[in-house]
């Protein structure tokens, strides 16, 4: 086993591992810890037995096993990106309302 397997191994048992605690502080929901569990059980499994990436990638017609994993990646993170996004959005939307409630709430008080 080569040295960039051990780290990355070590590595993802460290990001599981940071998953299931804050699946246990209820942070996280039961299909977000299946998410990331999955994810960092396939980077396990990849690096374990990386010519499963050859095999994957001739199936679905792409020339080689790391542009497999490239092409995974930009999926899972643009993913990602959109969800931060709608997140962020939801949450300016429950700011904008609580300032505009205080600010009419404050408002009021001052005719008073």
């Amino acid at each position: 086993m080569e040295i960039i397997q051990i780290l990355i191994v070590v590595f993802a048992l460290f990001a599981l591992s940071r998953a299931v605690l804050r699946f246990k502080d209820n942070k996280l929901t039961i299909n977000e810890m299946i998410f990331w569990a999955l994810i960092w059980a396939g980077i396990i499994l990849v690096s374990f037995l990386p010519g499963i990436t050859i095999l994957l990638s001739g199936l679905l017609g792409i020339g080689r096993g790391i542009d497999l994993v490239i092409y995974i990646s930009i999926i899972v993170l643009f993913y990602l990106i959109f969800r931060l996004y709608v997140k962020i959005e939801g949450m300016e939307k429950e700011v904008t309302f609580v300032v505009r409630k205080l600010a009419l709430n404050s408002k009021e008080k001052k005719k008073r």
